[in-house]
């Protein structure tokens, strides 16, 4: 059996751990955040204010041409200069942002209320200010997420639900609660992490030089980016699916109590989040050393999935006070399509290993093929079941996609890693003594 410090199993569980932190500390202030917004709006203006977010979060999904895990990838795998990177960035922000404007504005100019029933058309133009600052931020953090600079990635994403949670507190205090101010100040949070985040690439960029191929970067990202971008657009829409559709066929006032279920489940993919923001550059640059990789992943995967799983019993006990508590009895029907969905949730943990790990060998097209069948089976699946029974419809169709999702990711690793189809799975008394001595 390998020792963990030869696997450097030691420097991936720290990482993983500040990331973790990081991302439950993020998590409780979102909580926080969603907790004020939820009772200052009450359910219908929730709803509004969710349906309101899918605008700039599809544009960003749709547009962002999967640059970010891109970067990860060359950048872990040491093939690309920082300061090449940043200069790419810029360009490519720039082009996406002209893109996005044009296609917001026509968007909304023609389908904003059939795509946004029931919601004001000036909160929607209001909300397309928020995809440029999103982009250009979440780019510049996928630079120090390539470099495995953990600490100073994690204090850049810290910092904007920090930001705004204390804008929302500002505007409850000022007697402003309203969803273009709350848009407002979700914009001028994401500006400030941007110039944190300039500082710290700045302090990397010092000895680094643009390469002369910097033409050809331009290229590669876009090459390997696309590929990666697709399987996201995929994975949004599998994720925002029952979102969109439960406000198109039943209300947004149905919408916000399910957001509120969505919003605490979605906090059990913490750890594997967490995870897959460190094996992916770690897998990179693993590429010339295929038995570290192939041991690696089952490791993670299975941790995760137990840790998850472990998680999701305990809610399943307390959400029901939980919700009761933080957000009233008129929240309580999200109690059951929170159980619902925790099934879906244990196993997307398990495959957002998995897809890491095809990514990281240069074929994000595999996850793609794959996306496609998932999200097909989850809007059918709502299409079907919503109506007929509401919440716990498109609860039951989201689980059964993220299931099915692990069954597909689990197929495609298992033919190109040459692991056993169980052993991301299945927990080991090996893991139990890894687990030990990583700790001692």
């Amino acid at each position: 059996m390998r020792a963990p410090h030869k696997l450097g199993l030691k420097r991936l569980a720290g990482n993983v751990a500040v990331t973790l932190g990081r991302q439950l500390i993020s998590g409780l202030l979102q909580l926080a955040t969603a907790v004020i917004i939820a009772r200052g709006l009450g359910p219908e203006g929730n709803g509004q204010y969710a349906i309101v977010l899918l605008l700039p979060l599809m544009l960003a999904t749709f547009l962002n041409l999967g640059i970010g895990p891109a970067n990860v990838y060359f950048l872990g795998a040491k093939k690309v200069s920082v300061a090449t990177v940043f200069k790419v960035i810029n360009r490519l922000s720039f082009i996406i942002t002209v893109a996005d404007l044009v296609i917001g504005i026509l968007c909304i100019h023609f389908f904003g209320q059939k795509w946004f029933p029931n919601v004001p058309t000036n909160i929607i133009w209001y909300s397309l200010v928020l995809f440029p600052p999103f982009l250009y931020q979440s780019l510049l953090a996928s630079i120090f997420q390539g470099l495995q600079r953990f600490s100073t990635f994690n204090f850049i994403l810290l910092s904007q639900p920090v930001i705004t949670l204390t804008g929302v507190l500002l505007l409850t205090f000022l007697g402003l609660f309203k969803i273009k101010y709350i848009i407002a100040i979700s914009i001028a949070s994401l500006v400030l992490t941007i110039c944190i985040c300039l500082k710290y690439v700045k302090q990397e960029i010092k000895g680094s030089t643009v390469s002369t191929n910097g033409g050809s970067y331009f290229k590669q990202v876009l090459t390997y980016g696309y590929k990666a971008h697709l399987s996201n657009i995929l994975a949004f829409m599998n994720y925002k699916a029952d979102i969109f559709l439960l406000n198109y066929l039943i209300s947004p006032a149905a919408t916000g109590i399910y957001v509120i279920a969505v919003q605490i489940v979605e906090r059990l993919w913490q750890l594997s989040q967490a995870a897959s923001t460190v094996i992916l550059p770690r897998l990179s640059e693993l590429s010339v050393d295929e038995e570290k990789r192939k041991k690696i992943t089952p490791i993670v995967c299975r941790s995760v999935l137990m840790a998850t799983l472990l998680a999701a019993l305990l809610l399943a006990c307390v959400a029901q006070p939980l919700i009761s508590i933080f957000f009233g009895n008129e929240y309580m029907h999200a109690f059951t399509a929170l159980l619902l969905l925790l099934p879906g949730i244990v196993a997307g943990s398990g495959a957002r290993i998995l897809a890491n790990d095809i990514a990281a060998r240069g074929r994000p097209d595999l996850n793609m093929y794959f996306s496609i069948l998932t999200v097909t089976i989850n809007i059918a699946g709502n299409l079907y079941l919503i109506p007929r029974y509401g919440l716990a419809g498109a609860a039951t169709a989201t689980t059964i996609a993220y299931m099915l999702n692990l069954m597909f990711r689990l197929i495609v690793y298992q033919k190109i890693s040459g692991n056993n189809f169980l052993s991301p799975l299945l927990i080991t008394s090996e893991d139990i003594s890894r687990i030990k001595r990583i700790f001692s």
